[in-house]
């Protein structure tokens, strides 16, 4: 499976009002931007809110929509959710939640308003399985559930650079029912477990780490170097899955007792529907912001007063740039000049 990083907003709506509508049901309110879950409008106590070009969702009601358990404990301030096999936990007001047991980075955290909790969509759509799309004529986000087996890898990203000989790996299972091969033996559609193998054969289950829990995986005593960790997704009889789920992640490794490095923030950007989304970000200094191309034609990522430039990004394709420097830097699109950004280094 891949690893999806779906835009939610086109830029244009950083302005956009929140506001109430007349026919709306009692108790219930309206946005400028609707939401759809699998078809079917949704409805909420409390309004979607635009923060930092992200879309913030009551998480409650798509939570419950898709049969997740929803809980509150007050005394941390944090919602818990959980789901199959899953459990997820948002502090309010925190740029860091908990997937399992993993820590997961937020570019935009939790809020509560009017004692409703409102999430990004954007962890809605990486860890809950879903793919989101938008409809920019009508406003309206589309999320659709995930109806095939599925992962996402949490705390391990392709090229990631570790520090320590002790590497955390967290997967968020959809779809595909956790269970202990040693009690279940026969294959059955819809479950079984998921294989890892870190510098090993991916093609022989003997040597994989099998995840039959929601647990994070822990691989100790890991040397300094390159590396590289195979995720698959298998049934009972530790046979792939079919259609193949399975993902492949090179990281690095570095001793801890080299100079301390800083650690560096990463913020995502995404190009879609020709607009950079968001289209507006602040972000500390030295922190890394990766833009990524959604559109089927080829675009750029070029500093206006041209200190850089990405090079023609197809499909698919990201570009890395690391802001060392604080100050305003204004960015365009070469080949589509009416496409442009503003990112804030403070």
């Amino acid at each position: 499976m891949k690893r999806r990083f779906l835009s939610l907003l086109a830029s244009s709506l950083l302005g956009a009002m929140l506001a109430v509508s007349p026919a709306a049901a009692a108790g219930q309110v309206q946005s400028a931007v609707t939401v759809k879950l699998d078809g079917k409008l949704l409805s909420f106590t409390q309004a979607p809110q635009l923060e930092n070009g992200r879309l913030l969702v009551p998480y409650r009601a798509i939570a419950e929509a898709i049969g997740a358990g929803v809980q509150y404990e007050a005394a941390s301030k944090t919602v818990i959710v959980t789901k199959g096999d899953n459990t997820y936990r948002l502090p309010i007001n925190a740029k860091t939640a908990t997937l399992n047991g993993v820590p997961v980075a937020l570019d935009t955290p939790a809020r509560l308003v009017n004692n409703t909790t409102l999430v990004p969509l954007r962890f809605v759509s990486e860890y809950l399985g879903m793919t989101v799309s938008y409809d920019q004529a009508t406003r309206t986000v589309s999320l659709q559930s995930a109806s095939k087996p599925g992962f996402a890898v949490i705390s391990l990203s392709q090229g990631a650079v570790l520090h320590g000989d002790k590497v955390t790996v967290g997967v968020a299972v959809f779809n595909h029912d956790l269970a202990d091969f040693t009690t279940h033996k026969e294959k059955k559609d819809g479950q079984g477990h998921v294989h890892l193998w870190l510098d090993t054969d991916p093609t022989d289950p003997k040597v994989a780490y099998k995840l039959i829990k929601g647990e994070p995986v822990v691989f100790d005593n890991v040397k300094p170097g390159s590396h590289t960790l195979t995720v698959q997704l298998v049934g009972n009889d530790h046979k792939p899955v079919q259609p193949e789920v399975k993902q492949v992640i090179a990281f690095t490794t570095m001793d801890s007792h080299d100079a301390a490095v800083p650690a560096v923030t990463s913020y995502h950007v995404d190009i879609h529907n020709f607009a950079f989304a968001p289209g507006e970000l602040t972000v500390e200094a030295g922190s890394k912001i990766i833009f990524t191309n959604k559109d089927d034609v080829v675009h750029t990522v070029t500093a206006v007063d041209g200190s850089f430039h990405s090079g023609a990004l197809e499909k698919g394709k990201t570009y890395e740039m690391t802001f060392a420097k604080p100050g305003v830097y204004k960015i365009y699109c070469k080949p589509h000049t009416f496409m442009t950004g503003t990112i804030t280094v403070k």
